[in-house]
C-alpha cells in the first residue's frame, strides 16, 4: 500500500504535526498505519510516544539489521497505529551508510516492505540536508508537502515539487507530488493571502485546504494527544479533518 513522505527542504513547517494527525484520522477511519520517524530530532515519535525517546528503532532496522517486525512499536490509547521510532541515532544510522558506502537503495529495500504491512505509511522526513534524505525519500510513492505561507518555506516546495524528477531522472523511480498543504496560515494578513494565491497559481489544484495558526497544536503535543482529543472542535482540528479527507481521495479514493 501508499508510503507517503511528509518533506520540505525547510524544518519548522508542521511535517510532524501533519503526519501525527493523519495517522490519527486515518486510523479513526478503519485504515491500518504505519508512522515512520525518519527525522533524527526524534519529534514524531516523541509526540505519539509521550516523550519517550529512548528507542533507536531506525538505527537498529538500518545499522544492527534487526527486522521489521522487532523494531515497530504498537501505539495504543487513542492511536491505534504502529511506529518505526527514530531518535538521534538515526543520523548516525544515516552517516555510518554513507561512509561504508552502502548501495544508494539500502534505506529503501529495508522500509518498502512496510508497505505490504498496513494500508498506508506515513514518513515524517528530516530536513533535506540531513544525512539520508534522498535515500529515504526514495523509498516513497508520494510526497505530500507542508509549508508555511512565507518565502523561505514557499522555496522548500519548489525544491521538494522537482526531488520526485531528480530521483527518477537519477535512479529510475521517485515519489510523484500527492498535494501541497498551506500550514499555520494567517489568511487575516495580507502577505498570507498573497503567498497563497500565489502557490496555487503555480500549482492549482495540488495546493489543499489551508491550516490555520494555532496555539492548540502545540498544547496537544504537550499533552500527548492529537487535537482530535485534545480540541475537537477547534478550527484548526476542522482543518486537519479536511486535509486528510483530501489525502484520502487523492490517492485512491475511500475503501
Amino acid at each position: 500500500m501508499p508510503i507517503v513522505a511528509l518533506a520540505n527542504q525547510k524544518g519548522g513547517v508542521g511535517k510532524t504535526t501533519l503526519t501525527v494527525h493523519l495517522g490519527a484520522w486515518l486510523s479513526r477511519q478503519g485504515q491500518k498505519v504505519i508512522a515512520v520517524d525518519g527525522d533524527p530530532q526524534g519529534n514524531l515519535t516523541s509526540w505519539l510516544l509521550n516523550g519517550d525517546l529512548d528507542d533507536a528503532g531506525m538505527f537498529r532496522l538500518l545499522v544492527v539489521g534487526d527486522p521489521l517486525r522487532r523494531v515497530m512499536r504498537p501505539v495504543g490509547g487513542e492511536w491505534q497505529l504502529a511506529l518505526l521510532p527514530g531518535n538521534f541515532r538515526t543520523g548516525e544510522a544515516m552517516i555510518f551508510l554513507a561512509a561504508t558506502r552502502k548501495p544508494f537503495s539500502t534505506v529503501a529495500r529495508s522500509v518498502q516492505p512496510l508497505g505490504e504491512m498496513a494500508d498506508y505509511v506515513l514518513i515524517d522526513m528530516p530536513p533535506s540536508r540531513s544525512a539520508g534524505f534522498e535515500e529515504l525519500l526514495f523509498a516513497a510513492d508520494y510526497v505530500l508537502i507542508p509549508t508555511q505561507l512565507e518565502r523561505l518555506s514557499l522555496e522548500g516546495v519548489g525544491f521538494m515539487a522537482h526531488a520526485g524528477e531528480d530521483l527518477r531522472r537519477e535512479h529510475g523511480r521517485g515519489p510523484r507530488l500527492l498535494g501541497i498543504v498551506p500550514n499555520m496560515a494567517r489568511l487575516q494578513t495580507i502577505e498570507h493571502r498573497e503567498q497563497l494565491e500565489a502557490l496555487v497559481g503555480v500549482y492549482g489544484a495540488s495546493v489543499w485546504p489551508a491550516i490555520p495558526l494555532s496555539v492548540r497544536v502545540t498544547e496537544a503535543c504537550s499533552y500527548g494527544q492529537s487535537l482530535f482529543e485534545f480540541a475537537p472542535s477547534e478550527p484548526v482540528t476542522a482543518a486537519l479533518a479536511k486535509v486528510a479527507e483530501r489525502f484520502l481521495d487523492n490517492i485512491g479514493g475511500r475503501r
